[in-house]
């Protein structure tokens, strides 16, 4: 693997790793309470990323994707242990993934690597939001923290904003985080 593309298979990894840490350090009481997305629960939250990461799964598999999907869709009874087994998966896959492979993606047909770029961004994400929901204040790694705001600087104000994606930025306080203030 060449070295910019192989950037996005070590970010996979670290965005895997970071939602297996925020949900191994979520109690069971806390799985129906709200998260900080409005309408989904802890537990939707959780479903909705283990998505994300089948998704990652699959295209480095160059297996089966899906469309549009629910939270409802992936939730399950361990996800600690279906995350852990993705992690396998991916683990297992990355060596020998050609980065540059076509991949179907939302914007049509596109390599490999790029086709990875929100389901990554999606994990890394909705770790923060995991950890926030239950009053954790964590900072994203700088690489997973430099490739979302990367992401979101490249997306037009009305795609990134539209139903479905992100809601209204929010103010950042003048003392917010670098990840606080790309959350806002």
């Amino acid at each position: 693997m060449n070295d910019p593309t192989a950037r996005i298979g070590r970010l996979a990894v670290a965005s895997l790793d970071l939602l297996i840490e925020a949900v191994a350090q979520t109690p069971p009481e806390s799985w129906d309470r709200p998260s900080n997305l409005d309408g989904w629960s802890v537990r939707d939250l959780v479903g909705h990323a283990t998505g994300s990461a089948a998704k990652i799964v699959a295209l480095l598999e160059d297996g089966e994707i899906w469309g549009r999907s629910e939270p409802a869709d992936w939730v399950c009874e361990d996800p600690s242990a279906r995350l852990r087994e993705l992690a396998a998966r991916l683990r297992d896959a990355l060596p020998g993934a050609d980065l540059d492979a076509p991949r179907t993606s939302p914007q049509g047909e596109v390599p490999l690597h790029r086709a990875l770029t929100y389901p990554v961004s999606d994990l890394a994400i909705h770790s923060w939001d995991l950890h926030r929901s239950q009053g954790r204040l964590v900072e994203l790694p700088q690489d997973l923290l430099a490739f979302c705001r990367e992401l979101v600087e490249s997306v037009p104000e009305g795609a990134l904003r539209r139903p479905g994606a992100f809601g209204p930025a929010q103010p950042a306080p003048e003392d917010a985080t670098p990840t606080a203030r790309l959350m806002a």
